[in-house]
């Protein structure tokens, strides 16, 4: 696939919109895990219930491939631009 500059800033801005809401996701459902960790629920508390690992092993594992395809992307989008290069201007 080749993409030039600008579709590479689209997908790094939108991969980086879904890495902020997985991330805003899983900060969440910890918080919650630890805020009712002490439940005394006759039913399973969430931090027991084996549904929260799967959850947020899902969203490790989601999150870390974000990560890397944003790095993937990033060296793309080095790669695309031109190498800058100095010129001399001649004086008058």
């Amino acid at each position: 696939m080749n993409l030039n500059v600008s579709d590479l800033k689209a997908e790094i801005q939108e991969k980086t919109l879904d890495l902020e809401a997985f991330t805003r996701a899983r900060e969440l459902i910890r918080a919650r895990v630890l805020e009712v960790k002490d439940s005394t629920s006759p039913l399973t508390p969430l931090p027991n219930w084996s549904g929260t690992d799967a959850v947020l092993g899902s969203l490790d594992l989601a999150i870390h491939s974000m990560e890397r395809t944003l790095a993937e992307l990033a060296v793309m989008l080095e790669s695309a631009r031109p190498a800058l290069q100095l010129v001399k201007m001649e004086e008058p």
